[in-house]
């Protein structure tokens, strides 16, 4: 789309918007936030992947700086919907308190960036009053939060930021990927916060499967991730006929991901950590990515206090 934007939000390209947060908006955040997101169905009518990523960066420098860092906040992915049918307002939302502290810092400025792809190709010819039409969806995106204003403790430690695990890069072994962090001072308890969904939709591509992922902290397995979703409360918003819920028995399938959901936020207690560096790998021995053309995205940050 060719729309103008508000003088306040920077389009990237046409399925990504950035906006920097105001200082007054920053201090307006208590002690708890959570993040939601409300998609209205356009003309796009198949189930795409979207993100909401938090960017900071030193004071006064640009999102793009070499010092900024990413931290997606929510992945959401949209339903088989029909622009004229019920309910065509999609809900997403995700309890991100464990992120205020960046927040509150001053020495800092945050972006957030909104990403949902779409085209309206199919949908042009599959929906009522589409004809020509390139709006594929309008997405609102609010925070919300309480009136505390105590300091948080928190320190976060981003380490992937949508990684693709496509099976081409095995320098961290099979079906893996490592990520590092250092801590200054010892912490009395850590925890890792994990994003993960798999597409690929050839014949036994991970879109239509969910593995095992496991959990690596300085080479011991520390957590073995079951990533199914159970699909049947997200069926309402999937308007338009699919081969994912109306071919029956979704209710018996699992898959890393749901048309009209979020995609799960996995949380790993690594319990207290010494100082120095420390290592995060995640694997998914079962995935075959490279055979099916298959990709599981990886987002994953530590939080220690």
């Amino acid at each position: 789309m060719n729309e103008p934007t508000s003088n306040d939000v920077v389009q990237l390209d046409n399925t990504s918007y950035l906006r920097k947060l105001t200082e007054a908006e920053k201090q307006q955040v208590g002690d708890s936030l959570s993040v939601k997101v409300i998609v209205k169905n356009g003309c796009d009518d198949y189930d795409r992947i979207g993100r909401v990523t938090l960017i900071y960066a030193h004071k006064n420098t640009n999102y793009n700086d070499a010092s900024a860092q990413g931290i997606e906040l929510l992945r959401i992915m949209t339903p088989f919907n029909y622009r004229t049918r019920q309910p065509d307002n999609i809900p997403y939302a995700a309890d991100i308190s464990q992120l205020v502290g960046l927040f509150k810092n001053s020495s800092i400025d945050i972006w957030l960036k909104v990403d949902i792809f779409g085209t309206t190709g199919a949908g042009q010819k599959e929906t009522i009053g589409c004809g020509g039409s390139l709006l594929t969806y309008i997405a609102s995106v609010s925070f919300i939060s309480n009136e505390q204003k105590n300091n948080s403790q928190l320190k976060v430690y981003p380490l992937l930021n949508y990684y693709p695990l496509n099976g081409e890069d095995t320098s961290d072994g099979y079906n893996a990927k490592a990520a590092y962090f250092t801590l200054a001072r010892s912490s009395k308890s850590a925890k890792l916060y994990i994003i993960s969904s798999g597409h690929g939709a050839a014949e036994g591509g991970e879109e239509y499967n969910w593995r095992e992922h496991i959990v690596f902290l300085d080479g011991k397995a520390v957590k073995r991730l079951d990533v199914k979703q159970n699909c049947v409360p997200f069926e309402v918003y999937n308007t338009r006929f699919n081969g994912i819920y109306n071919r029956g028995g979704i209710s018996k399938e699992r898959r890393s991901w749901c048309p009209g959901a979020p995609v799960p936020i996995h949380i790993v207690d690594l319990g207290a950590l010494n100082e120095g560096k420390h290592t995060i790998k995640i694997e998914i021995p079962d995935a075959k990515l490279l055979k099916t053309q298959s990709t599981y995205y990886l987002s994953d940050y530590v939080v220690v206090e």
